[in-house]
């Protein structure tokens, strides 16, 4: 190589090495910025868990490849949940949500599981997980506060169906209703799914806030028209959307007049039943139902003769027995009077669903003399217990601790069921001395079908019965039972016991 060639290329890589240097100092204060955007709510830098890394995983993630490194590791989990390794997914969430704390689904999945795949041989999951549960889900929202997804997932999945709060459940979905989502490939902003807001209507519904339940449907049907006038849109909605609307509030809108004699709101809800199915030949089973009721309200309007089923006393007779079998192996029985086939009768649903009168026809052997559906539930927990409030996500359980519930069904007016807690001392120790048996049933769905409520009401207000108690659930007449247990009664020897609490 000649002497000039030599010079001109140690000045070329001179000239580099001065670009790459200005070109680096451009682009560190943004990837610091990056850098503290993904890191998590809880403070961990996701850079301080690669000690805990295998190899490949360290040198993925020093390379700046951590949601890769993430999703890998959120394949290992699905590994081991179809492997039933269940113990060990738990620590692979704490991991990915830490390197990823925007991963909408680890959170969603990781909490679900928590809550439902932790099950003894009766296929009961242990309770004890449901605070980590929250706590997960809740600095899921913490790290991703403008969309809907956790909100409706902490409202819906874990304090409306596994915790049975249905107020938090109905404060969690007023807040998914106020954000939208993000499309995962894209990373735009899409607008949340129709189905969220009628959640939330569904929920009002179900802790006696009709005003807001009305109004929420109507938001409803008109987010739904807005989707379906917007079809750049990815979020899809239709007629049957709008469909399923109208009749969810027509149908609210007559129970209230068929249950509490409020005449005004159930014209609106005739009014919009009569609506639906317009045109079609021959008249559908609706259009139908909505005829038969619409004379009836006529006829009871002209006679002065009110509605008001929930207001017509109803005496429910709830009695509960518990008998130990075995040591830690229990039958709870009893009986509650929900509801005879004869409370339909008359009833004000009864032009509009036919129940009773379609009962009657039949042969003896095929009549049925309860319409049966409702559920108590039971739980048995350390005297004392709270469920603890974690403000951070820690899976790590209190293995003194005893809490389990579940619910029985109700058949021909009674309830029975052999609850069997000696096949797993690891979800149920009995350590203490002292503990609380609880069984009620409420006059909320899943507790109460809509038919049984036509009868009682949403709230209860039907029932009469030296068990109510209006402290449990405030505003609600529950039915509930309870009664002290010591650890003799219950690791002991077999006794029995009848009778209140």
């Amino acid at each position: 190589m000649s002497e000039g060639k030599r010079k001109l290329l140690i000045a070329l890589a001179l000239l580099v090495f001065i670009a790459i240097g200005i070109v680096q100092s451009m682009i560190d204060p943004t990837q610091v910025k990056m850098r503290r955007k993904e890191m998590s709510v809880t403070g961990n830098d996701s850079s301080d868990l690669m000690v805990q890394l295998p190899g490949q995983f360290i040198f993925a993630s020093a390379m700046g490849f951590k949601e890769v490194v993430a999703g890998a590791l959120w394949v290992r989990a699905d590994t081991f949940f179809h492997m039933g390794q269940y113990q060990a997914i738990v620590p692979i969430v704490r991991l990915v949500t830490w390197l990823d704390p925007h991963n909408i689904d680890v959170f969603t999945t990781g909490a679900w599981h928590l809550d439902y795949n932790f099950v003894d041989d009766d296929q009961m999951s242990d309770k004890r997980y449901i605070p980590a549960s929250v706590a997960l889900l809740k600095e899921g929202i913490a790290n991703n506060p403008n969309i809907w997804d956790l909100y409706f997932e902490l409202g819906w999945t874990h304090y409306g169906r596994k915790i049975g709060d249905d107020r938090q459940a109905a404060y969690y979905i007023n807040e998914a209703t106020k954000h939208e989502g993000y499309d995962v490939n894209t990373g735009r902003k899409v607008p949340r799914p129709e189905f969220v807001d009628r959640m939330l209507a569904h929920q009002y519904e179900k802790i006696g806030e009709f005003d807001k339940a009305i109004d929420e449907w109507y938001k409803s049907r008109k987010r739904v028209e807005w989707l379906m006038k917007n079809p750049r849109t990815t979020t899809y909605a239709d007629n049957v959307s709008l469909d399923i609307c109208d009749r969810n509030l027509s149908l609210l809108l007559m129970r209230m007049g068929w249950r509490y004699g409020d005449m005004k709101r159930y014209k609106e809800g005739l009014d919009i039943a009569m609506r639906l199915d317009k045109g079609s030949k021959p008249l559908t089973q609706w259009q139908n139902a909505t005829l038969a009721a619409e004379k009836d309200y006529q006829r009871r309007l002209a006679s002065g003769q009110p509605f008001g089923d929930a207001l017509k006393p109803l005496d429910t007779d709830f009695q509960v027995n518990f008998k130990r079998i075995a040591p830690k192996v229990f039958v709870i029985s009893g009986k509650v009077n929900l509801i005879s086939s004869s409370e339909y009768k008359g009833l004000a649903s009864e032009p509009f669903t036919h129940w009773y009168e379609d009962n009657e026809k039949l042969s003896a052997d095929r009549k049925v003399l309860w319409r049966d559906g409702c559920r108590v539930r039971w739980k048995i927990e350390d005297y004392g217990y709270k469920m603890p409030a974690l403000k951070t996500f820690d899976w790590k359980l209190d293995t003194d601790q005893t809490v389990v519930w579940d619910d029985i069904a109700v058949s021909g007016g009674s309830f029975s069921h052999k609850i069997d807690l000696s096949k797993n001392d690891e979800f149920y120790p009995f350590h203490g001395k002292k503990y609380k048996l609880t069984v009620w049933l409420t006059p909320q769905q899943p507790g109460c079908p809509d038919y049984v409520q036509d009868r009682v009401g949403w709230k209860g207000e039907a029932f009469r019965d030296k068990l109510i108690d209006t402290e449990m659930i405030p505003g609600i007449n529950c039915l509930k039972w309870e009664r002290m247990l010591t650890q003799d009664e219950i690791v002991g020897k077999p006794v029995q016991t009848k009778g209140e609490a």
